[in-house]
């Protein structure tokens, strides 16, 4: 601003100077201080301009970087909700382990049956020993009693669904009725479906499948091993609300 005061006064000098016979050097200084004010304008004007450029520049990038914190703190939020609805679901099902392993105490100590977790969910294990003879799926008389009791647990626990699965070792079956241990295995899961059906369990809820010898718990190779294997099992199937978010999955990927 001083500098532009004064190349004005400068200005309004040489325009007398002009006219009022001033002699010629100093009329050329004043020319000369006239052109070195116009210089001084232009260099402060671009000056200016570049400081405007500059501080515009910071200015967009401070807008980028709060977008880009706003977008992160809207997706940790997405994910904090996430995680809560997981730790809900969670402490759902634990309550429901909790429920069933209580009613199911006497069975367990009996040795009637076993109860797991596998895979995320909850197993009720049941050896064919107690349930079947070798090569057969008609249920004895001690394992049709373990299943009433069992069918009893089962259809209070409320909306959910049980997967009856058969498993065997690995020798191969070959008879009239069965030709191989995948019908072995499904045929033992269809029976036990129909008799838990039988004693109350809500047949929506219910469904069966044979695994055949491809789902071992134990090792083949022995006795022991092969016993553990050749069984059936009760598994809970989590509800639609206990499953992963898909969209949340999607959102961050």
């Amino acid at each position: 601003m001083r500098r532009v005061l004064i190349c004005a006064v400068t200005l309004g000098f040489a325009l007398a100077a002009g006219g009022c016979g001033v002699p010629q050097e100093e009329h050329d200084q004043v020319v000369k201080d006239l052109d070195a004010c116009k210089k001084n304008l232009a260099d402060a004007k671009s000056n200016a301009e570049s400081e405007r450029n500059k501080l515009q520049s910071q200015v967009d990038e401070l807008a980028k970087k709060k977008d880009a914190l706003l977008k992160a703190m809207g997706a940790s939020k997405k994910e904090l909700e996430a995680l809560r609805a997981a730790q809900a679901a969670a402490e759902k099902r634990a309550a429901v382990y909790k429920q069933l392993m209580a009613k199911l105490q006497s069975m367990i100590d009996s040795g009637k049956l076993k109860v797991e977790i596998r895979k995320g969910r909850m197993v009720v294990k049941l050896s064919d020993k107690i349930l079947f003879d070798p090569g057969k799926t008609a249920l004895k008389a001690e394992g049709a009693k373990a299943l009433q009791e069992l069918a009893a647990v089962l259809k209070d626990i409320g909306q959910r669904d049980f997967l009856v699965a058969g498993h065997t070792d690995d020798r191969p079956i070959k008879t009239k009725t069965f030709k191989s241990n995948w019908e072995l295995s499904a045929a033992r899961a269809v029976e036990v479906v129909k008799f838990l059906q039988k004693e109350g369990v809500d047949p929506k809820h219910l469904s069966a499948a044979g695994y055949s010898e491809y789902d071992p718990v134990g090792d083949n190779a022995d006795e022991e091993g092969r016993r553990t294997n050749r069984r059936i099992e009760v598994v809970l199937m989590p509800n639609i609300e206990e499953l992963p978010n898909l969209d949340n999955l999607t959102a961050g990927q």
